[in-house]
């Protein structure tokens, strides 16, 4: 077998790798069009179990927020016996390269939180637990809808035993504690995907000396640092404090009350980051603009709609100190409806 082709597939590119495998952008020949190919190494009979399984996983829990699998198959590639699983190729990629290459709204935020909740929610419903929730995750279907992808450390939690795996960021305090991960484990870790989102950062550094040193970090609520963007509304990070909370049991209890907690925020403005300076907004066919500018008496800040100010939310002669603060605040104030 050539190393441009994979059994039947030719390989265009090599997307990534995930917790067991490589992906690649290949071209399907039968089909006419480019698909994403999974590769999982199978050296013993139960790796071929393991590697099949995902495919199951994904061919059982069907839904528009969760990857489509097209195919699963064992083959020979570069030499090596392999399980091959063909999905669909979501060629915008995941949140998580969004995620470094702009800037993630509040709102934008909920919205993928929201739907993925979706996907998630379905594969709880139908006893599949993901354990490895992170923006890598999951990805842009092609009209901008979240899928969850990478189901290769998923279990049923009703025939296997969980033991502690995934991506140790963003485990909860019981997982890291020594108990098995379950329904409770994967909501926080998408209230620490929506920490991630709201923040726009894409990492949270795992620099800890050891497990202990983590284990502390974590109890004491200064892992990760519960530190937020000064534009993120007060309602939406009450959603997300609970969403990740140390105890179980303040935690959301599903993903659907996770899911309808975010439905009941009303949203008003989109605000996006130009600069430090500078923020543009949209709702429904208006344009927003807010600007802080520096003058000779003070800091001043310019709000308009559709080109035209609205004194309501104008300021002049603000200090160094209260410059900030208001901006802000103003930022907030017309994220949602109150």
């Amino acid at each position: 077998m050539s190393i441009n082709t994979l059994d039947k597939f030719q390989i265009i590119d090599h997307l990534g790798n995930g917790f067991f495998g490589h992906v690649y952008l290949c071209f399907d020949p039968f089909l006419q069009k480019e698909v994403a190919i999974k590769v999982i190494k199978v050296p013993n009979p139960t790796k071929l179990v393991q590697a099949i399984k995902e495919g199951q996983v994904l061919d059982f829990c069907r839904h528009k927020h969760i990857v489509s699998v097209i195919d699963v198959r064992s083959t020979n590639f570069n030499g090596e016996p392999v399980v091959i699983i063909s999905m669909e190729y979501l060629a915008k990629g995941s949140i998580q390269k969004h995620i470094e290459k702009r800037f993630i709204s509040s709102q934008e935020s909920c919205k993928i939180v929201q739907q993925a909740l979706l996907g998630l929610e379905h594969a709880h419903n139908n006893n599949i637990l993901h354990r490895d929730i992170k923006p890598g995750n999951i990805m842009f279907g092609d009209n901008g809808e979240p899928k969850l992808s990478d189901f290769g450390l998923s279990i049923d939690y009703h025939i296997d035993l969980s033991d502690v795996a995934g991506y140790k960021p963003h485990q909860p305090l019981e997982v890291i504690e020594g108990n098995p991960m379950d329904k409770q484990s994967d909501i926080y870790a998408m209230g620490i995907t929506f920490y991630r989102l709201l923040n726009n950062t894409n990492s949270i550094p795992f620099t800890f000396a050891s497990h202990n040193e983590w284990l502390i970090a974590v109890k004491k609520d200064k892992y990760p640092p519960r530190i937020f963007l000064r534009h993120i509304p007060e309602k939406i990070l009450k959603i997300l404090r609970k969403s990740i909370n140390k105890n179980k049991t303040s935690r959301y209890q599903s993903c659907i009350e996770f899911r309808q907690s975010i439905e009941k925020l009303n949203f008003f403005i989109d605000w996006q980051l130009v600069d430090n300076d500078n923020w543009t907004g949209v709702y429904a066919k208006d344009r927003y603009t807010i600007t802080k500018v520096r003058k000779r008496n003070g800091w001043a800040i310019d709000f308009k709609k559709n080109g035209i100010r609205n004194k309501l939310f104008c300021k002049t002669e603000l200090a160094d100190s209260d410059i900030e603060d208001a901006f802000f605040k103003i930022i907030r104030d017309t994220t949602l409806n109150n």
